[in-house]
């Protein structure tokens, strides 16, 4: 079986942490989780078989063997032609220019706890601007790098993120590494102060997916990626894809086009580990324009990219890609990282797409 991540050690260590947090609010084994009535059902998908649409794939730039990559991991695309990329064995994010594959900026300094240092990177967006956000939950802030690798601020939160999604209006959504009971996602606006620093105030939080979910934040594990007016999450171990406006408004609650249900945390010793039988459902999230695309691998083992409608969840058709690592898709190009590589593809559909599968 191919790897489609190369997270598995910061998952491992990831997992850790929320076994940290679920052993110290809980003594007594939590049992199988419960759906919330804060929302709806999810609702199941038209079609209930993948429609897989053959691509063809022409490489257009491959990074890593001009400038040395320990391991790599997220990847985005980013403005003006630029691909941005985790280096986690240097505990940094690296910036390429796509014409050329030369290396533009590292941020951060490495690993560490003092300004611009990091423990663990569990994942960074680039916005319009070309401000890199950096999430640690060890050290439970977020770091903002200016474009040219400037540290702007050492954003400190009250509890660890795991996740971010950035908006328009510079606001922000946490997802929190040991979810609460009222909410897995805190909202805030960064704002710059007149002496020229910057500061992220608090908005509202939300996201009530499980009965008593701070019980059960090891399931909650999973990838969130922005949009201007909303943002999407995916969990890592659950068949759902859900939206929301920043005011914590529901804009779709979906399954996936396999579903996969909600797993049991299983008590081995002192410990609780989500059952080891549990499937994967989402390994990547992103948004482009009006598509959504995930990345997941088939009951039949294949990997696919899978295509959604953005604004409201339904599937489209499916890609079936032999990529490794994580990936991003933006303008027709599919940005992977894998092991000391990273990989940008330009796809096209190899035939024309079967009749309801477009956009």
């Amino acid at each position: 079986m191919r790897r489609l991540s190369l997270v598995a050690g910061s998952v491992l260590l990831l997992l850790g942490l929320g076994l940290l947090w679920t052993l110290s609010s809980s003594s007594s084994f939590s049992g199988q989780p419960v759906p919330s009535d804060r929302l709806p059902s999810p609702r199941p998908q038209a079609r209930t078989t993948r429609q897989v649409q053959p691509v063809m794939l022409q490489q257009v730039r491959l990074f890593g063997r001009e400038t040395f990559l320990h391991t790599v991991d997220f990847i985005h695309a980013g403005p003006e032609a630029t691909v941005y990329v985790l280096d986690r064995g240097r505990h940094q994010v690296l910036r390429f220019d796509l014409k050329t594959g030369r290396l533009l900026q590292r941020y951060g300094k490495g690993p560490g706890e003092g300004p611009g240092e990091f423990q663990m990177i569990t994942d960074f967006k680039v916005d319009r601007a070309g401000r890199v956000y950096v999430c640690d939950p060890v050290n439970a802030r977020i770091t903002l790098f200016a474009p040219d690798g400037q540290l702007l601020a050492t954003l400190s939160l009250d509890r660890p993120p795991y996740g971010l999604a950035l908006m328009a209006d510079a606001l922000l959504v946490i997802q929190l590494l040991r979810a609460r009971s009222d909410g897995l996602f805190e909202v805030y606006r960064l704002e710059q102060k007149p002496d020229g620093t910057y500061r992220l105030r608090f908005l509202r939080r939300f996201g009530e997916f499980l009965k008593n979910q701070a019980a059960f934040s090891l399931l909650l594990d999973g990838r969130l990626t922005g949009a201007d007016s909303f943002f999407v999450y995916a969990p890592r171990r659950i068949g759902w894809l859900t939206a929301f406006y920043p005011d914590g408004r529901l804009r779709f609650h979906r399954e996936t086009i396999e579903p996969i249900p909600i797993p049991r945390l299983v008590r081995r010793g002192d410990m609780e580990q989500v059952d080891r039988r549990a499937p994967i459902a989402t390994y990547e999230l992103t948004v482009d324009g009006p598509r959504l695309y995930t990345w997941s691998k088939g009951r039949d083992g294949q990997a696919y990219v899978d295509v959604y409608s953005a604004y409201t969840g339904d599937y489209q058709f499916s890609l079936p890609l032999d990529l490794k690592g994580l990936i991003d898709v933006q303008d027709s190009l599919i940005y992977a990282a894998h092991d000391t590589l990273v990989t940008v593809w330009r796809w096209r559909p190899a035939a024309p797409a079967s009749e309801g599968s477009s956009s």
